[in-house]
């Protein structure tokens, strides 16, 4: 026997050896492995089942486990107390037709799992009364090697101690035991395997005994069969009833014929030897698996035995170059589950998984067994030979040719060296019409294989990776490289013409891919950076008819310009390959336009692309997925699903003629057949397998805290009770899908709690409640299980049991509760009664007392009202008398500003008056508050620049709607700064705050009658002095001051902050105030959002002020003279941020002039630079840069600083007016303003400066003028001609030298003569050097050459161009013309 084995060893060696070096073909089974690695409990496994819930259980050398396609659940069984002996030796399962597994143990006997108990349980510990205890102990002790049971409850269990039957009762309760006797009455032998017939008889096969028969009625003694082997390794039924049996190292099968007739067995055999038989097993598919000790056999379609037994088998051997081999030679059992998942157990290799029905992807690979084999794994390109049964495969190291026929490879331009080594990379492939091999490399040149012969193509170009070749009807070859453009050459290799950037004006040097349409003679290129261009192809190059790239905010543009491979379908549109940036489409319309299409797939780099026959795209990136774009449906194929890996490189796609696909990627080549590759209809099933509390996993049956949580398996339970004290669980799930687990995805949701289902991967299959409300809860769990189909759902009732404190006898207590708190009110009130008469005593005294107080404060009212009259009547002349020049102007403002600020100390003690007498209402209605706050804020910026103050405001950027009376907020604001400037010192800061806390669109939150959420925050802080902690509780009084330091000189009325209170509490708001002495004051204002806290009588439903005055209709300019100048040729730049008000202006005036718009101050900015308007009309606030910054900016900008400047704004106060003047404005104007006045004030405007530029050209050209203008515009011109005069024959005269002598700075010079004459001070000394040219070319006879020497213009051709351009003649010509008028 030792002998046989070792001839057996040495032919099985030579087999595996010459399978290596042939490598027929690709097996299209591939095995995956779950061994101890994974957490097998032992590296052998000796059997498999899967039970009615579509678990598989693995029983091993140590214990079972529960495998669910992610996790495996262990199983430990305790020591057989009969012998010392362990009982994790499981050698076979066993599946009852009411779903009990039973397990058998070698040297332990057999038992079964208690589904209710979560645990697996020894026949032994169940029996009843009246059975055969010594038989119990002795099956206690057997080695069981295979199990089955009838339809009568009867269990059948073989071991080395012969065969035992079982009588079984519920619950699995053994009745009755008895053994079966052969050859008269032998009990004791060797059973190998026992199994059921469709007759319920059963058939024993022995060792050195032979095949027995049981028959139904007879259940001690079988009948020996006409079958000569004596020893019997394996037997099993095919669907048709023949039995196949392993005995010695032959395979047979009997037919069910001679079964019946149970007499002298045709012996059928196959042909081919077997060693060490272990098992036998028929899948679905009628394919034949034997298991050995050598090794797995298989033969495909038995239903016509006979031929099968002539075939030689496939057999299935451990390979060390290929993962996907089974990884043992040693199987003990062949199983299949209801999904056609084939299971193998086997030593050393644990848990083998074969998908019988897996999709049938093919690779080619490189393997090390194999001489020659594919140089390099990492393949870039791929191209079937059309007239040959080739691939051609291009790699990183060289390109080989595989041959489907002989399956061989042959390699070209690569380096021989063990491992993947790296070469001459090879990025792309073209066969030409005359069979010429093109071969495109990164950076490693072209090469073409002519008749075997590889030869290199000379490029005029430096090295560059060659992306992608094409070959077009008229026989050219197109090259697109990475770097230079698009080549063309001929056949004969010669570049006939490069196009490119820098001389075809192609707008793309990086080209990625070409595709050639041959209906239309157009070549589609993709680019590194410029998208997708599309070129007809012209006698003389390339015409570039379309671009198409990537848009900003344009969804029917390119996701990204970094394009790739392109695929053409049948009705012409394009499908783009990105990366980045996904699939695209360009689809043509029937105008001859394009529409780009992004298409939404969760892949961002597409590599490979190709459109199957169906019309299907299907895309090489991280894995290969499948696009329909019929239903939009995308299916992701990963490794598991048998490609070459999850990544597929660029370019490296190809199809066939009969529809094959080619993917290369980094570990080979994928090639299928799209039509064999369907989606699974399978769907997964949903189990619930494990409860946790408080992130402890509780067991079936476990008793916790003195109770059952979870009684019964999830699938067998009414409801989950969960106790308040316990309500911080999880419950996990999963969808049994064993062919490829990881596709699976999940969705849950619990009803009762949320109606949204929450969408979860295949890694996060829990889902996690905590403090739920009692009551009924449902949780609803499917699996979803990649490639379109979903499971049912499956449901759990959850019931959540309220706290102690809200159960029945809770609320009894609470009336007894209630009682007591009754009787104790009953006595507090009568003694609280007592006490409010004491208190009404002391409010009559408080009243009569407040009476005096407000009789006094009634007349310092009346006195009040008395001072507004006279300061009225000083505030009127006074403002006539400020617009009217004056040498005491600067006087009469200081009076104006002081006359002002009493006038208001006066309206606040009106204001304070209506607080103190409860009449204080507001008018709010809703607007946007930050431009209103900006405005206020902005007022005092001159102030912080005067006081040299650090002066910030920080405003939402976002519009903010809010419920507001805006005289009272100006009154607040104006209030709070005045006080922070006054108590800052010189080199302080003030920071103003505005932040939005919650969302302005909700209504406000209360809390205690304090803000909580949802409200506008105002934070003034300064760095000033501050206040001591004593007085911050009364600084909102009347009449209090605090007293700041000893040295500083307090002023004011003390009214101030009381007005602040009382306004900001009108508004339903907070203010809070936070200061320390020596670090300064806070202020905080919280205004609420929303108008459910104020009254219908304090919300106004006013129009914005502004918009008012745009109801009536623009009227053009009306009653003006215009005849005076070229007004139309004048231009007016307009800028407003609100569109109806920047079109009302331009209606004003775009009947008379050039009219232009900016929408904001930046805006305004940039087309003033541009345009070089004749005035600019601007409003004040705006985002970004506001009206005063922008006429700040014009005016310091020696380019822009003649230009008028006319402000408009909502505030009116004066204020405003002086701060915008300060900035440069030359005229202000409240809003709404009269539309004729501003027309008036802007033609005056433009007027008064043609004017002085009238004046500036009548002095140049010497002609009388009749121009007035003011005597200190016309003294400072008159000053500077006659310094340019002076130096007119000086050719080193320039701007400095007149600046010096004109005793001014250079900008503030250059502002002024730009603004009167409108010139540059170059233009200006230019023009008097050309006026004094005038005169002596018409006042002497001086040639023209020795004129431009005299007034300081060396080059003659400069001063004809010069002289031509202001006075419309050549020099002579002037002359001439003057002469003879003379």
């Amino acid at each position: 026997m030792n002998v046989v084995k070792f001839v057996m060893v040495l032919w099985l060696m030579a087999l595996v050896r010459n399978e290596s070096c042939a490598q027929i073909s690709t097996s299209k089974f591939q095995f995956e492995h779950l061994t101890i690695n994974e957490g097998l409990p032992h590296s052998d496994a000796m059997c498999v089942v899967e039970d009615n819930l579509g678990f598989i259980w693995v029983g091993t050398n140590d214990g079972i486990a529960r495998y669910d396609g992610f996790e495996l659940k262990k199983y430990k069984l305790p020591v057989n107390p009969l012998n010392g002996l362990t009982s994790n030796r499981i050698q076979v399962f066993h599946k009852q037709n009411n779903g009990t597994l039973w397990y058998g143990a070698e040297r332990a006997g057999l038992g079964y799992y208690d589904v209710n108990k979560d645990k697996f349980v020894n026949i032994s510990e169940n029996l009843s009364s009246a059975v055969d205890k010594s038989t119990v102990q002795l099956l206690r002790k057997a080695s069981i090697l295979s199990i089955t049971t009838d339809q009568s409850n009867h269990l059948y269990a073989c071991s080395r101690d012969g065969v035992f039957v079982l009588t079984l009762g519920n619950n699995q309760v053994l009745e009755k035991i008895t053994r079966v006797a052969i050859l008269g009455n032998q009990l004791q032998y060797t059973a190998n395997e026992v199994i059921l017939d469709s007759k319920q008889q059963v058939w024993i096969a022995t060792v050195n005994q032979g095949l027995f028969l049981l028959s139904s009625s007879q259940q001690t003694q079988a009948q020996k069969a006409p079958f000569p082997s004596e020893t019997v390794r394996a037997i099993q039924f095919d669907s048709k009833g023949n039995l196949w049996l392993g005995a010695d190292t032959k395979l047979y099968f009997i037919s069910p014929a001679e079964q019946k007739e149970f007499k002298n067995f045709t012996l059928h055999q196959a042909s081919t030897s077997i060693e060490d038989m272990e098992c036998i097993s028929i899948d679905s598919f009628h394919r034949l698996w034997v298991g050995t000790n050598f090794g797995l056999y298989c033969w495909e379609d038995i239903r016509e035995p006979i031929r099968v037994l002539e075939n030689k088998p496939q057999l299935f051997l451990p390979k060390d170059d290929n993962p996907n081999s089974i990884n043992s030679g040693r199987v003990h059992q062949v199983y299949e589950d209801a999904n056609h998942i084939l299971w193998l157990a086997a030593s050393a290799g644990g848990l083998n998984k074969v998908d019988l029905k897996r999709k049938p992807f093919e690779n080619l690979q490189r393997r090390f067994f194999q001489t020659p084999t594919l140089p390099n794994n990492y393949v870039n390109a791929v191209l079937k030979d059309p007239q040959h049964n080739w691939l051609w495969i291009g790699t990183r190291n060289g390109f080989s040719r595989y041959d489907f026929d002989t399956k061989s490879y042959t390699n070209y331009a690569n380096r021989e060296l063990n491992g993947d080594a790296t070469g001459t990379d090879v990025s792309t492939l073209l066969m030409d019409t005359k069979r010429t091999l093109w071969v495109g490399t990164r950076y490693n040149g072209l090469y073409v294989l002519q008749n075997g012969a590889l030869k290199k193509i000379n490029l005029p170009i430096p090295s560059t990776s060659i992306e992608s070749i094409i070959e077009t009807s008229d026989g050219f070859i197109w090259i697109a490289t990475f770097e230079y453009g698009i080549l063309k050459l001929d056949k004969a290799g010669k570049v006939l013409n490069i196009y490119s950037t820098n001389n075809h004006n192609l707008l793309a040097r990086q080209f990625t891919h070409l595709l050639y349409d041959k209906t239309k003679e157009q070549i589609w290129a993709s680019t590194r950076d410029m998208g997708v261009l599309l070129f007809q192809i012209q006698t003389n190059g390339l015409k570039l008819l379309q671009k198409f790239s990537f848009e900003e905010n344009n969804p029917n543009s390119l996701s990204v310009n970094f394009a790739w491979q392109k695929v053409q379908d049948p009705s012409g549109a394009i499908w783009v390959g990105t990366i980045g940036g996904g699939l695209n489409k360009i689809e043509p319309l029937k105008n001859g336009q394009y529409l780009v299409r992004r298409i939404n797939i969760p892949e961002s780099n597409v590599e490979g692309i190709l459109q199957d026959k169906q019309g299907n795209i299907w895309i090489g990136g991280s894995g290969l997925g499948r696009y329909s774009p019929k239903s939009g449906q995308w299916i992701h194929y990963d490794v598991a699903d048998g490609i070459q890996s999850n990544s597929f490189k660029v370019g490296a796609a190809y199809q066939d003629a009969s529809g094959i696909l080619y993917l290369g990627g980094i570990k080979g080549v994928t090639y299928f057949n799209p039509e064999k590759i369907q989606p699974s209809l399978q769907a997964p099933t949903v189990r619930f397998t494990n409860l946790k509390i408080f992130n402890q996993t509780v067991q079936i049956g476990e008793e916790i805290n003195h109770r059952v949580i979870l009684p019964a398996p999830f699938n067998q339970l009414d409801e989950l009770e969960i106790q308040a004290n316990e309500n911080d669980f999880s419950i996990e799930f999963v969808g049994l899908n064993f062919a490829n687990p990881a596709k699976t995805s999940y969705a849950y949701k619990l009803q009762g709690y949320n109606s949204q289902w929450v969408y979860v991967g295949s890694n996060a299959r829990i889902a996690n409640f905590a403090n739920l409300p009692s009551g009924y809860y449902k949780l609803y769990v499917k699996a979803y299980n990649g490639e379109g189909q979903w499971s049912k759902i499956e449901t759990v009732t959850i019931h959540i049991l309220p706290p102690w404190y809200q159960t029945w006898w809770a609320y009894l207590l609470y009336l007894g509760l209630i009682i007591a708190g009754l009787y104790l009110y009953r006595k507090i009130t009568l003694r609280h009664q007592k006490l409010q008469n004491e208190l009404s005593l002391e409010t009559y005294k408080t009243e009569k007392e407040k009476e005096l107080t407000d009789l006094k404060l009634r007349f310092f009212t009346n006195v009040s009202h008395e001072l507004r009259t006279p300061l009225t009547l000083i505030l009127g002349p006074l403002e006539e008398m400020i617009t009217m020049p004056s040498p005491f102007r600067s006087k009469l403002l200081l009076v104006h500003q002081q006359s002002k600020k009493l006038y208001d100390l006066v309206n606040q003690l009106l204001e304070f008056r209506k607080v103190e007498s409860g009449h204080i209402s507001i008018s709010a209605s809703k607007d946007n508050i930050i431009p209103m706050l900006s405005e206020i804020l902005l007022i005092f910026q001159l102030k912080s620049e005067e006081q040299q103050i650090e002066y910030t405001i920080d405003l939402p950027q976002e519009e903010v709607e809010l419920f507001f009376d805006s005289s009272k907020i100006e009154i607040i604001l104006t209030n709070l700064l005045s006080n922070a400037f006054k108590y800052t010192a010189s080199g302080g800061k003030i920071q103003v705050t505005v932040r939005t806390v919650g969302n302005s669109s909700e209504k406000a939150l209360f809390e205690q009658n304090h803000l909580s959420n949802h409200y506008l925050e105002i934070s003034i802080q300064d760095n000033g002095v501050g206040m001591e902690a004593s007085a911050l509780s009364q600084i909102f009084d009347p009449y209090f001051q605090a007293s700041h330091t000893e040295t500083m000189k307090l002023v004011g009325t003390g009214i101030g902050l009381s007005l602040v209170k009382q306004f900001v509490e009108a508004h339903h708001g907070e203010i809070l105030v936070q200061s320390e002495i020596g670090k300064g004051t806070t202020f905080t204002i919280k205004l609420p959002y929303g108008s459910a806290h104020l009254k219908p009588e304090e919300i106004t439903q006013n129009a914005p002020k502004e918009l008012t005055w745009l109801q009536n209709p623009p009227q053009a300019l009306q009653n003006i003279d215009t005849n005076h100048d070229a007004s139309h040729g004048q231009k007016v730049l307009i800028v407003e941020d609100h569109p109806e008000v920047r079109q009302y202006i331009q209606k004003l005036f775009e009947s008379h002039y050039q009219t232009f718009t900016a929408i904001d101050g930046q805006d305004g900015l940039e087309k003033a630079n541009h345009l070089m308007p004749d005035l600019i009309i601007s409003d004040v606030m705006m985002p970004h840069v506001d009206g005063l910054e922008l006429c700040r900016k014009l005016k310091q900008n020696p380019k822009t600083s003649h230009i008028p400047v006319v402000l408009l704004t909502a505030r009116s106060a004066a204020a405003h007016q002086i701060e915008g003047l300060e900035n440069g404005a030359d005229e202000y104007l409240s809003k709404p303003f009269h539309p004729q006045l501003l027309q008036t004030k802007v033609q005056n405007l433009l007027h008064n400066r043609l004017l002085i530029r009238d004046y500036y050209q009548r002095q140049i050209l010497l002609q009388p003028s009749a121009v007035s203008i003011p005597d200190d515009t016309k003294t400072f011109l008159e000053k500077a001609m006659k310094i340019v005069e002076e130096n007119l024959s000086n050719q080193d005269f320039n701007v400095q030298e007149l600046v010096k002598a004109m005793a001014m700075s250079q900008s503030g010079f250059y502002r002024q003569i730009k603004s009167i004459t409108g010139q540059s001070v170059v233009e200006f000394i230019r023009d008097i050097r050309l006026k004094r040219a005038a005169q002596l070319l018409t006042s002497t006879d001086l040639r023209v050459q020795e004129v431009a020497t005299i007034v300081g213009i060396e080059d003659a051709k400069y001063f004809r161009k010069m002289f031509q351009q202001i006075y419309q003649y050549a020099p002579s010509e002037y002359a001439k013309i003057h002469k003879n008028a003379k």
